[in-house]
């Protein structure tokens, strides 16, 4: 029985340690994607449920230039769900593509005129001409004409 409350101890001991660990290194990705988000302008905040995993939101007022974003890229090993908002900004094709490429794991999203609308949603209606790069067609502007008279 002496054997068996030992091994349960060193269990216990373990487990605590492996619990601080990894406490620790939950708080350091943390401040490192707060220090990310903060050199770019922007705001996060989270809701936070440790060990199981947080809920980060992130808002983006400008575009992350690369080395930002390579800061940035720490959000695709956060544990949970990672949500990251552009709020009035212009975005490109290019740099959508660069986004998605770069923060594969988290969920993009536009913000224009106070509307959320996730990334692929909004890219499709920043382009002029109707047949997109990987296939998909867009929308474009049909202007309202009255019908020729019918033939007497």
């Amino acid at each position: 029985m002496k054997r068996f409350s030992k091994f349960i101890l060193l269990l216990a001991a373990l487990a605590a340690i492996a619990l601080a660990i990894d406490y620790w290194n939950v708080t350091r990705k943390e401040n490192l994607l707060s220090h990310a988000v903060s050199q770019i302008g922007g705001r996060n905040g989270s809701i936070p449920l440790w060990p199981l995993g947080t809920e980060y939101r992130i808002t983006l007022t400008s575009l992350p230039t690369p080395d930002q974003l390579d800061q940035l890229r720490i959000a695709n090993n956060m544990r949970g769900w990672v949500g990251i908002a552009f709020e009035n900004c212009e975005l490109a094709v290019d740099d959508v593509n660069r986004l998605r490429a770069n923060l594969d794991r988290c969920h993009l999203f536009v913000v224009q005129d106070g509307k959320m609308s996730p990334l692929d949603a909004a890219s499709t209606k920043r382009t002029n001409h109707p047949m997109q790069p990987s296939g998909d067609v867009g929308r474009f502007k049909v202007e309202d004409q009255s019908s020729p008279p019918a033939d007497r």
